[in-house]
């Protein structure tokens, strides 16, 4: 009898369960466009002209534009109108049992050549490239190159493992098809989100071996190497708590696991990719000492004794793991809730099972209280000032969409230069920097109102951090300007902030107000 939650190991690495229907996914606006954001259930079909495609002066697509299936469509448009590129027709397919295809027609709409490795899609260096299981709160990174498939001269195995096109020049108004290989997650799966360095965020779905959708390549023959020290498929953890070199006691940390990458099925021992997950927790934990209180949870299926066992056996789990990080200075509480706190429906309303609510109902939850005699009694750390260099240079942020589902928050938010010459954004994809920096490493992030403030949230088997702040992504070869009249979108992905608000404060680096905007629930 299946109790809690499943892990599925593929090749030595863990696959989760993943559950997301088309239409409930998070939606992509373009960045200049105006009409109603692009989803899987109103993108324009592969070939058929829609909001966020190419002006009537933009270079015709190349003859490499995949062809038009069920469920394709879904475009992605750079996050800067300075730069006319797209991901087109972006799709999902499984190949074989081990291996998923991420393929999309890279689209050069510029004036001359460009190779998507200029857009940080180079596997001589690092693939920018995460598919997100929302539900699931776990993350993929592309797999390695292993026996088999011919690699790219100069990448070494090691590296991502990618198709060839990712480092050919295409011509001004060409397009290439591009292939990124990830683990397979279950049969269950049907979407993902797909994030790429340069693209706006989109969700696909998944497509069954054999689909028509996937075009053949010489990196889909041959199998994925596997690093069992460091793993593709992990928790995508998100903080919230507290300013940065603030005292803590107001405002406790919050962070979240999932249980099915940290436990195998019916089990309370931890898997070797759990131990990755716990120092990436333990890293978002600021305070030096306090209580931390880890809640652990399970869904419906299964009995209720069993499940109640589970939940404390998996609590307890985590909290040895984790008081092996964070060291003598904090105490832990553990308790176990089985099924009783649910935060979605373990079924659907005609009585089905709905395997994407049960897991987000499997969960171990862990709230950091720092001590109130350690705050009193050392100095808080110094903290950069306030980052308002953006203030007053003609860039206007304004908020986009915040979009939550399953647990996190989507943000998007443009940034437009008003102004008659180019304006340096002076941003750093750094997550050292994030949750350090008052200013969140001049990035994004969010305060619900409550006290709390939340960072982008961390996967960190990626070079990047899950918002979109690297500087390829805005202008070529590596300028962060904003050319006059150009728009360049941010976006980033958080936890989702409590059911009963509303509306959040967005905060964009550089600037010194924070922008108010309302929530909309998926």
């Amino acid at each position: 009898m299946r109790r809690g939650g499943a892990a599925r190991v593929l090749g030595g690495s863990i696959a989760v369960l993943l559950l997301s229907t088309a239409c409930g996914g998070f939606t992509q606006p373009g960045p200049a466009q105006a009409g109603p954001p692009l989803s899987a259930a109103n993108a324009p079909a592969a070939n058929a002209p829609g909001p966020n495609a190419p002006g009537p002066n933009a270079p015709a697509p190349g003859p490499d534009q995949a062809p038009a299936v069920a469920g394709a469509g879904l475009l992605a448009d750079s996050v800067s109108s300075a730069l006319p590129v797209q991901a087109r027709d972006v799709r999902l397919v499984r190949v074989g049992a081990a291996d998923l295809a991420l393929q999309f027609a890279f689209f050069n709409g510029t004036t001359d050549g460009f190779a998507p490795a200029d857009l940080g899609l180079d596997p001589r260096t690092h693939v920018i490239a995460t598919l997100v299981d929302a539900p699931r709160g776990t993350g993929y990174a592309p797999t390695h190159w292993g026996d088999g498939p011919p690699r790219i001269d100069g990448a070494m195995a090691d590296h991502a493992r990618t198709s060839t096109s990712s480092v050919q020049e295409i011509p001004a108004g060409g397009a290439a098809t591009v292939t990124v290989m990830f683990d397979a997650p279950p049969q269950e799966t049907t979407s993902m989100l797909v994030l790429v360095d340069g693209f706006l965020p989109v969700e696909a779905s998944v497509q069954p071996v054999g689909s028509p959708a996937l075009k053949d390549d010489p990196v889909l023959h041959g199998a994925s190497g596997v690093d069992p020290i460091s793993p593709t498929v992990e928790p995508v953890i998100c903080r919230s708590g507290s300013e940065p070199g603030q005292p803590t006691t107001g405002t406790p940390t919050r962070l979240r696991l999932p249980s099915d990458v940290l436990f195998a099925f019916g089990s309370a021992a931890l898997t070797p990719v759990a131990g990755s997950a716990i120092d990436s927790l333990s890293k978002q934990v600021t305070a030096t000492s306090g209580t931390v209180v880890i809640d652990g949870h399970t869904d419906a299926i299964g009995d209720d004794a069993s499940n109640q066992r589970l939940s404390e056996q998996r609590a307890a789990s985590v909290r040895d793991a984790l008081a092996a990080k964070l060291g003598a200075g904090f105490t832990f509480r553990t308790a176990g809730y089985g099924e009783t706190r649910p935060v979605a429906p373990n079924t659907r309303p005609d009585g089905s099972d709905n395997p994407d609510g049960r897991a987000q109902n499997r969960r171990v939850e862990l709230t950091v209280e720092s001590s109130a005699t350690a705050t009193q009694a050392a100095p808080a750390p110094a903290r950069d000032p306030a980052n308002t260099t953006l203030t007053g240079s003609g860039l206007v942020p304004q908020v986009r969409s915040v979009t939550v589902r399953a647990g996190f928050a989507l943000v998007q938010v443009s940034i437009r230069n008003a102004g008659d010459q180019e304006r340096p954004l002076g941003y750093l994809n750094d997550g050292g920097r994030i949750g350090v920096r008052a200013d969140y490493g001049g990035e994004l992030s969010l305060a619900d109102g409550t006290g709390a403030r939340y960072s982008p949230c961390v996967f960190s088997p990626a070079w990047w951090d899950l918002v979109a702040t690297g500087s390829p992504s805005f202008v070529r070869f590596g300028s962060d300007k904003v050319p006059p009249g150009a728009i360049v979108v941010m976006w980033s992905l958080f936890a989702a902030p409590p059911a009963d608000r509303a509306s959040v404060a967005v905060g964009v680096g550089g600037f010194a107000a924070t922008l108010p905007a309302p929530v909309t629930a998926r």
